[in-house]
């Protein structure tokens, strides 16, 4: 039977980048028995009118010991001082580039997803800027003529429409909320979710749904890659110190290639690997 888990979403969400490892996690776990859908939520519409009293943001600089704070919980590497230097004032055209993505394909708009996120929370890149957003759109192979097309005009921003009006039906006003659907039968997750539970929910709603082991660790970085040591961590069980230390190891052999970003590292198999 086939399930899917959506995950409603925004780019700015530090949550929702600290949800990474675990979606790793699924997709090694069950492969393609586990459909990935994304819904953008738009978390900041301006930051002229934003407000976040619970966590004591009212501008973009208080943003950033959000993250700070998060990261230590979360993991994943993230780069606070865009909040300082660069902040971008909007997530809502970072939505509609994901739209304007996906009317390229699923599996493109995904990978797309994650480089808007990784540029922001790590590289100091600013989401709120169209032509970054282009630049971006570039890294991961999108056709900039159809992608620009998307975002300038009318259709991707009618598909955000879309899924906010979405979000609201269902209730979801937490990002990340998760929603896990096999026919006609829905369960729906608020907040941050680890793997255990997501699993359970999945298997209950697909019984028979098989677990396979995970790629090799090479093999996955090429497949992800570059990857963060969490990710490696969350998805071969192991403490981020022996995740780094068998990714130190694949470097000193010629494999991959550390990069230091922020609070963390990313890995990538070599260009001649």
């Amino acid at each position: 039977m086939a399930v899917t888990l959506t995950q409603f979403t925004d780019p700015f969400c530090t949550w929702c980048w600290g949800a990474e490892p675990v979606l790793r996690r699924i997709q090694e776990t069950y492969g393609d028995h586990v459909e990935l859908a994304f819904v953008m939520g738009g978390l900041v519409d301006d930051f002229e009118s934003f407000a976040d009293p619970a966590n004591g943001i009212t501008e973009p600089a208080d943003v950033a010991p959000h993250w700070e704070e998060a990261t230590q919980r979360h993991g994943m590497p993230v780069d606070a001082s865009v909040w300082y230097e660069n902040p971008p004032q909007s997530s809502y055209p970072a939505c509609i580039a994901y739209e304007a993505a996906e009317f390229q394909g699923t599996a493109i708009a995904h990978r797309y997803l994650r480089r808007l996120r990784q540029a922001f929370a790590a590289e100091q890149r600013n989401i709120g800027d169209r032509e970054v957003l282009v630049e971006l759109a570039d890294d991961v192979g999108l056709d900039l003529e159809q992608f620009r097309a998307a975002l300038f005009g009318d259709r991707a921003r009618a598909a955000f429409e879309e899924d906010r009006r979405y979000m609201h039906e269902v209730g979801a006003r937490t990002f990340p909320t998760y929603r896990v659907t096999t026919g006609d039968d829905e369960v729906q997750l608020r907040g941050s979710q680890p793997f255990e539970r997501l699993s359970e929910v999945l298997e209950s709603a697909a019984p028979g749904l098989d677990r396979q082991s995970p790629r090799s660790l090479r093999s996955f970085v090429e497949e992800y890659g570059p990857v963060a040591t969490r990710e490696v961590a969350e998805v071969y069980q192991l403490d981020d110190e022996d995740a780094r230390r068998k990714l130190t190891d694949l470097t000193a052999a010629g494999h991959l290639e550390e990069r230091a970003r922020g609070t963390g590292s990313f890995w990538a198999v070599t260009a001649n690997d």
